[in-house]
């Protein structure tokens, strides 16, 4: 999703429009106390005159007329005396008849909208049908791919993740039966029992699926294509269908890694069983983002299919075990208003890194919170909006409330939080909630009022900035104590004020021992003390042991302080913090001791900026851990000294040499470049090497050895420009699109295909294509052969996309 962010002076002082909520008297000063908040449009939503209960719909998909002929009649009751009209979503499908009740009604278009006038429908009665004949040819939503394709090398896949501009639409809870008659030699998927396969008699069959309880119909998917499936059961005997394309037979179980473990860690986090009877996963082709939780059947990214060696780079477990939280989370208890996408998605974001925890440990799982956290404090530079707004956007939904998540646990503690959450899912089976449900359903289960939490960190936006100092003093009885001083420092204002949390603190001293304590800040400056009655010299102090808290930092330590806190800090975390403090002190400053540690550190993490505070560095010491680094068991390790190096020394040009056969996909390709740029004279062994590597993700490997190829001869050209055009995925496409650039290559087929990327659904596409067109067209070289071939190309969209690249300042 692409949103609109604005900076914070002008998120707070422009478009977050303030509204007065409520007013408290204060009984010690008489003074209001005015709340305010963000103002959000999604507080609001159309009032409804019917309620949808049931689907049945029958579908016939002529894949190659991009085509789908259907009827679909909706059972629903009504809700007011009177209804004038009835009104549903039909983008690009053209109603031949609509019938109320079994009788033929008259019907109107009012743009993307159908209208329809049902005439007399009894007051609050049930089982009412409307039913639409109809058919369409889908530009959006439901997406045909490769059918067309000129050179037949694309997968021929029809995939749809919301079921706008294939089926007439109106929001509700529904259950739904759905046929989808298709050709005989592809299979169809879809949510819910699969009860049939039909053989017919004209080379077709007819897929019989069924949702038996109420599900949110915008959570409705459909993939038809070559595949096969793979059926397991959970350890509870729940059915399980891993689908896979026919070739692909040993992606399965690198990609689909961990999923047993993923129902268990579920159910017994949440203290509620799998909600559906069963579930189902699909690859597709050119999807736009990593997945889709639609109802007991995901679909998700063919480049998150990995192999055993794709699985080093990015495997699927992350965005597996979201999807499947989402099965609670999202579709068992969805959510209506736009401010309240954070109860699905946060929820979604955290236990998916919750269940990375339960897998690879302690220090993956922290090392997932900190890209949370920089995510999180890069957006709040930006704009200012709450988890729990419309406008909140994918920082807050996803790394923020996952964040949040984190914090709320800790306050309530872990078995109330869990407790929490029970309540939660069982007060609102199959309906939507709000975010005040899952306040009170806290209250209910705890006892404990967290309104001051949501408050903070759900209603209202912002981030504390801390800035800590300590000192040491004798208190008033003569003993020795550690004073810390805690200054909020952030802007506050009527939407973002001084922030309540419990904040942990911890003296390490010289002799190993520690002392700690908790205390909740709250106020624009407090200190805390903490006894040191024996003198013990101070080693370093930590504030928010295990970097709890979402927040700003400023706490200004000597380096014996630093080095002491990364050498002896119990928390991964706390060690990092120490380390990313020393980035700008001088290398003759930290390099033996950052040499020592590198030795002792078993974090990736901390080893990998280790690696990358020293790769500029020539010193022997430097050299050493280089050597060691790159030929380190852990693929990160190794990948820290290819991302950092800018060249390569002669010290390590064997090692870097190994890892052309390196198992990670992306060790290869960065090795390869590393070595061509570092040793010229010996780019045609390195090229010879790696020859038949393709790699991952769009054909990294491939696309790099194509880049230093055709900057020595143009032989490979026209395997790259093939790349670039539709017979292939979109990273591909768009890999090789960015290559071209930076070989400044353009010829009338790139050009024809840059021009079809214009109006490509897949706006990752769009994007690379309009970049590089503007690139190209920039050049006087090739301005004239572009606008000769876009602005009359017989596609009239390509047309227009064009005419409007060229008119943009």
């Amino acid at each position: 999703m692409l949103f609109n962010l604005l900076s914070r002076k002008k998120a707070l002082l422009a478009f977050m429009i303030i509204v007065q909520i409520s007013a408290l008297i204060s009984p010690t000063s008489g003074q209001e106390k005015v709340i305010f908040y963000p103002y959000d449009a999604s507080h609001e939503i159309q009032d409804k005159n019917i309620r949808l209960n049931h689907l049945d719909a029958h579908l016939y998909i002529k894949p190659y007329d991009t085509l789908v002929e259907g009827s679909a009649t909706f059972t629903f009751s009504s809700l007011e005396e009177t209804i004038d009209s009835l009104v549903f979503s039909v983008p690009e499908i053209n109603i031949d008849s609509v019938r109320v009740n079994g009788v033929d009604v008259p019907f109107s278009m009012k743009g993307s909208d159908v209208l329809i006038f049902p005439g007399n429908i009894p007051k609050w009665s049930s089982g009412n049908t409307v039913y639409f004949r109809y058919s369409a040819k889908p530009t959006d939503g439901l997406y045909f791919v490769g059918w067309n394709d000129p050179k037949k090398t694309k997968r021929k896949q029809i995939w749809a993740h919301r079921p706008n501009h294939w089926i007439p639409y109106q929001d509700g809870i529904i259950t739904v039966n759905m046929a989808i008659k298709v050709d005989e030699r592809y299979k169809v998927f879809n949510n819910g029992v699969r009860q049939k396969v039909i053989k017919n008699d004209d080379h077709t069959q007819t897929w019989v699926y069924a949702m038996n309880h109420p599900h949110p119909f915008f959570s409705t998917s459909l993939v038809i294509g070559e595949y096969e499936f793979e059926g397991r059961k959970t350890n509870k005997g729940l059915p399980l269908e891993l689908w896979y394309y026919p070739d692909w037979k040993d992606h399965v179980e690198p990609a689909y890694r961990y999923m047993p473990e993923m129902f268990d860690f579920f159910e017994e986090e949440f203290g509620l069983a799998y909600p559906w009877e069963l579930y189902r996963e699909a690859p597709v082709i050119d999807y736009m983002y990593g997945a889709m939780e639609t109802t007991t059947a995901t679909i998700f990214g063919d480049y998150l299919m990995v192999d055993e060696r794709g699985f080093l780079g990015r495997n699927y477990v992350n965005v597996n075990a979201h999807e499947l939280a989402h099965q609670w989370f999202g579709n068992y208890v969805s959510h209506l208003k736009g401010k309240d996408v954070w109860l699905t998605e946060s929820f979604a974001t955290y236990y998916a890194k919750k269940f990375e925890q339960h897998i690879f440990g302690e220090d993956y799982y922290q090392e997932v919170r900190n890209k949370e956290l920089q995510e999180t404090l890069d957006a709040g530079m930006k704009d200012a909006y709450p988890v729990g707004h419309s406008m909140g956007g994918r920082d807050r939904w996803y790394p923020k409330g996952s964040l949040v998540l984190d914090m709320l646990r800790d306050v309530l503690g872990d078995e109330e939080f869990k407790a929490s959450i029970k309540l939660y899912l069982e007060t609102f089976p199959y309906q939507t909630a709000e975010t005040s449900d899952l306040l009170q359903c806290i209250r209910k289960a705890t006892g404990q009022s967290l309104e001051w939490f949501f408050e903070e960190w759900i209603l209202h936006g912002g981030e504390p900035s801390y800035q800590v100092s300590y000192e040491e003093i004798k208190n008033k009885t003569g003993q020795d104590e550690t004073r810390i001083m805690v200054e909020q420092r952030h802007e506050t204002g009527k939407l973002i004020g001084l922030f309540k949390m419990p904040i942990g603190f911890e003296v390490h001293y010289a002799d190993g021992s520690i002392s700690s304590k908790e205390q909740w800040i709250s106020e624009k400056r407090e200190w805390v003390s903490i006894p040191n009655p024996e003198g013990k010299k101070i080693a370093f102090v930590i504030f928010d042991p295990g970097r709890k808290i979402i927040k700003h930092v400023t706490f200004n330590r000597t380096y014996s302080e630093l080095i002491a806190q990364l050498s002896s800090a119990e928390n991964m975390i706390d060690r990092y913090d120490a380390l990313l403090a020393m980035k700008e002190i001088k290398l003759e400053t930290k390099r033996e001791d950052l040499y020592v540690r590198f030795y002792k550190e078993t974090s990736v993490l901390i080893r990998s900026e280790i690696v990358a505070q020293l790769a500029s560095d020539t010193h022997p010491l430097s050299i050493e851990i280089l050597q060691k680094a790159i030929a380190d068991q852990n693929d990160k390790v190794r990948l820290a000294v290819l991302k950092n190096l800018k060249s390569v020394p002669a010290e390590l040009k064997a090692g870097l040499e190994k890892c052309l056969t390196d198992p990670s996909y992306l060790n290869v390709e960065l090795a390869l470049e590393l070595l061509c740029r570092s040793f010229p004279s010996e780019q045609s062994r390195y090229l010879s090497l790696t020859k038949n590597e393709e790699g991952w993700r769009g054909k990294n490997i491939r696309m790099k050895w194509l880049e230093i190829s055709s900057e020595r001869s143009k032989k490979h050209l026209n395997e790259l420009v093939g790349y670039s055009s539709e017979s292939y995925e979109f990273e591909t496409r768009i890999n090789a699109m960015n290559v071209l650039k930076k070989l400044n290559y353009c010829n009338d087929e790139v050009i024809l295909n840059l021009g079809s990327g214009l109006i490509h659904w897949n706006y990752k596409i769009r994007n690379a294509s309009l970049d590089c067109l503007k690139y190209f067209n920039a050049q006087s070289a090739y301005h004239s052969r572009i606008d000769q071939l876009l602005s009359n190309h017989t596609n009239p969209d390509i047309q227009v996309a064009y005419k409007e690249l060229v008119t943009q300042k």
